[in-house]
């Protein structure tokens, strides 16, 4: 029963990886329809939208962690 809060920390993870780079293309997209702008926007924000991704899933997986270890310690 334990463990069970971690499938709540698999769900997070997922959504820490894909939503930041989901939505930096949907906004390189949006920029570059609305604006005339060239794919270099597309480009540019999803770089960044795959390094916020990267960010959030490394303080993702040290939050999932330190809740291991303190599971592990309380058996």
């Amino acid at each position: 029963m334990k463990y069970l809060s971690l499938l709540v920390w698999v769900g997070q993870f997922g959504f820490s990886c894909l939503f930041p780079t989901c939505l930096f293309l949907m906004l390189g997209n949006y920029l570059q329809k609305r604006f005339d702008l060239g794919m270099w926007v597309v480009i540019v924000l999803g770089i960044i939208g795959f390094c916020t991704s990267i960010s959030t899933a490394r303080s993702c997986l040290k939050s999932m962690r330190k809740e291991i270890d303190r599971i592990s310690k309380n058996q």
